[in-house]
């Protein structure tokens, strides 16, 4: 896949190079001129040589950089009647100069200094390599903006060695803007267990202090490793404090650490470098503790930039474990306030595949600003937290961020194997933001065969005052064990105060055995605001009497407030098949301008109360249930109802409900549960000034007053044709 993403590539680095050396070298290319030098392994010599003449080439690529000056091309050449040209060298450069291996060359007619003839070729950098034998670091670079394109770069070790020990293992640049282009980094080390000094950085590609002009595109970077001894960073590369456009790189099956390790693929420790357009894949940030980003790892205070990358297949923690840390980001690892993360492929990464808590299979996101920006990325096909258990996020991890995340999809991915596991697509500790326009769809929280507690199949929402708005939140598991309790099949949350507002929630599960609450939304704790949410067809299965709420549950929630929304055909194998209200503590429970249809199951109910509090109920529709209202504990609950249009219930309401106002049907609702013009809910609701919008927006009242239940009827005004074409 990687010699498709190298077409281009070298134009694109070639012309950056151009640009750069014109503006900075004006003055030099005065006093110098620039010319070719070569290089030809054993059939060329570097006595009394200065490598301009490609008939008489040079014999080693160090040579040949120390007669050169800023400008100059290093020609460097396999002979055509070898297989490979093997340079077994490690090379310090400090000029600009392009070291180019896309050179063949064939020599004829008396040994020893037989004339050569040089042939430019197409890129293969298999064809020539340069091999540090495991004796030092193949390439050193600093105070130099050279150009390094189409080698196979291997052997290298960089522990322990002068200048900066234990990084940069195939190639390492500070205080430059190398480009980077059409290589083959493979089989490095940042330190290996005898030679590591300190801490490996930078199996492959280590950059330091290097500005917006260096370039890494097009090579394939494989089989590195940062620091095989203890904890290490990049894997495959490792940028500190350094800026440069990552493009197009396949980089694979590199690690970051033996124990802990951080960005099995690509480590960013400061810096604004920009990471696009790359295949990252199946690499690993290490085998013991605390490892983080097994594909991407970002710790930056400048803005940083991962877009179009296909990053699958990476994990973690991947080996022994310590339950008592947590390894995070099986895929891609951010924390800083500013980011663009957008048109991400993320597939089949792992947090931990054992015994630790893992936070976010796919990506995990921490401290994230309002500016920063998370959208159209696809978070898919099994990331999973944790292959064990205690798995947060199994597609992202969002911690402390408020950041606008919009127009992703994340479907497929599992929070844990064993219980507990929270929120199988997305989990949301604390913070805030705006959670925009996204599809969460066949999530699971608990995937595991036996049973245990699983919340939230497709969000799970902890401590967070976030607005989730115009999401799809569908078909999402919170547990699928057949003995196993269930919180949120669509959506759990425990404390805090989130908005949830014009949500599809339909078709989520809470539990496939016994006990199940929530099948759309399990809120615990919390201070919860429910507006213009369409809440369809979710369940809690089981029959135990357990659990509850087929649509919503809410329990110890001081305040909430239900507005506009229509919640119809959920079920539930106890209380509460529309709402339920349970546990003490709803001191201020405000259940407003809702549609309520045909919620089935359990006892039917359309809302059950039970435990102890207050709710007032206004200006909703309540049809087709067995009970339309229950109250299960008139001594310790008031429910006061208002305004309420019953309809073809087999009891509206029973013993504990106050209702007064009541509105005779028919609703005569649409498909869509809106109202159709001969419904008697038009102009027939208790005006409350701080309800403005019915659940699609429309503003409230239409008529004369405003319309019972979660739509305000808005008739269709066909306008003439000659109008309508004008």
């Amino acid at each position: 896949m990687w010699t498709k993403r190298f077409c281009g590539t070298l134009m694109l680095a070639l012309g950056l190079l151009l640009a750069f050396h014109l503006g900075l070298h004006t003055t030099q290319a005065a006093m110098t001129v620039a010319r070719d030098r070569f290089v030809l392994g054993t059939d060329g010599s570097d006595a009394g040589n200065d490598c301009s003449d490609e008939a008489h080439p040079c014999r080693t690529v160090q040579h040949a950089i120390n007669q050169a000056v800023d400008g100059d091309t290093i020609c460097v050449a396999k002979h055509t009647l070898v297989s490979t040209g093997l340079y077994k060298e490690r090379l310090t450069i400090t000029k600009s100069v392009t070291l180019d291996g896309a050179w063949t060359a064939m020599c004829v007619g008396i040994p020893p200094n037989p004339p050569c003839k040089f042939t430019p070729s197409s890129c293969d950098p298999t064809r020539l390599t340069l091999d540090a034998e495991g004796l030092g670091r193949v390439i050193s670079i600093t105070n130099a903006n050279p150009t390094i394109h189409c080698f196979t770069i291997t052997g290298g070790d960089a522990g322990g060695l002068p200048g900066d020990p234990n990084h940069g293992g195939g190639i390492a640049a500070r205080n430059a803007a190398p480009i980077i282009v059409n290589n083959v980094i493979t089989g490095n080390y940042g330190c290996t267990t005898m030679a590591c000094t300190g801490y490996g950085r930078g199996g492959g590609i280590y950059l330091a202090d290097s500005p917006a002009t260096a370039v890494i595109s097009g090579n394939l970077i494989a089989n590195n490793v940062a620091d095989d001894s203890t904890w290490g960073r990049g894997g495959g590369i490792y940028l500190e404090n350094a800026s440069p456009q990552v493009l197009f790189n396949t980089v694979h099956t590199n690690r970051a650490g033996l124990s802990a390790g951080d960005g099995g693929g690509i480590a960013v420790t400061d810096g604004s470098p920009v990471i696009a357009d790359n295949v990252i894949l199946t690499n690993t940030s290490g085998t013991g503790v605390m490892c983080n980003g097994g594909g991407v790892f970002v710790s930056s205070g400048t803005p940083v930039t991962i877009e179009r990358n296909l990053i699958q297949g990476n994990v973690a923690l991947r080996g022994t474990q310590d339950p008592a840390f947590s390894s995070r980001g099986g895929g891609l690892y951010f924390h800083g306030a500013l980011a663009v993360i957008r048109d991400n492929e993320v597939y089949g990464n792992v947090a931990i595949l054992s015994d630790e808590r893992g936070l976010g299979g796919g990506m995990f996101l921490t401290g994230l600003s309002e500016e920063a920006v998370v959208s159209g990325n696809v978070i898919a096909h099994d990331n999973r937290a944790s292959y064990d258990a205690d798995g947060k996020g199994g597609g992202i991890y969002l911690d402390e961020c408020y950041a606008t995340v919009a127009e992703n999809q994340v479907f497929g991915n599992i929070a844990a194997s064993e219980t507990p596991g929270y929120g199988g697509g997305i989990y949301i500790e604390g913070g805030g933001g705006v959670f925009q326009s996204n599809a969460i769809t066949g999530n699971t929280s608990v995937v595991g065969a036996t049973g245990g507690w699983g919340w939230g199949g497709g969000l799970s929402i902890s401590g967070s005052v976030a607005l989730v708005q115009d999401n799809l939140i569908a078909q999402n598991i919170a547990i699928s064990a057949p003995d196993g309790y269930g919180a949120g099949g669509g959506v759990h949350v425990w404390a805090g105060a989130p908005r949830f507002f014009g949500n599809v929630v339909v078709d989520n599960t809470a539990n496939r055995g016994d006990t199940g609450f929530g099948g759309g939304f399990s809120l615990s704790g919390a201070r919860p605001w429910l507006d213009g949410n369409t809440i369809l067809r979710n369940q809690t299965a089981g029959a135990d009497g357990g659990g509850g709420g087929g649509g919503v549950r809410l329990a110890s929630c001081s305040t909430f407030t239900l507005t506009n929304n229509i919640i119809a055909h959920n079920r539930t194998g106890a209380n509460g098949s529309g709402i339920a209200l349970s546990s003490s503590g709803f001191n201020k429970g405000l259940i407003v301008h809702n549609t309520i249809v045909q919620n089935l199951g359990g006892d039917g109910a359309g809302v059950f109360a039970s435990v102890g509090g207050r709710a007032t109920l206004q200006n909703n529709i309540i049809i087709s249930q067995t009970v339309g209202i229950t109250n299960a504990a008139p001594a310790a609950v008031t429910l006061t109802a208002t305004h309420t249009l019953f309809e073809a219930n087999g009891l509206n309401y029973g013993a504990g409900v106050d209702s007064a106002n009541e509105i005779p049907g028919p609703a005569a609702l649409l498909p869509d549960y809106h109202l159709s013009g001969g419904s008697n809910a038009i102009d027939r609701a208790l005006p409350l000034p701080w309800v403005t919008r019915d659940i699609d927006g429309d503003p409230r009242p239409f008529g004369a007053a405003p319309d019972v239940g979660a739509d305000e009827r808005r008739p269709y005004i066909y306008l003439p044709l000659v109008l309508r074409n004008g």
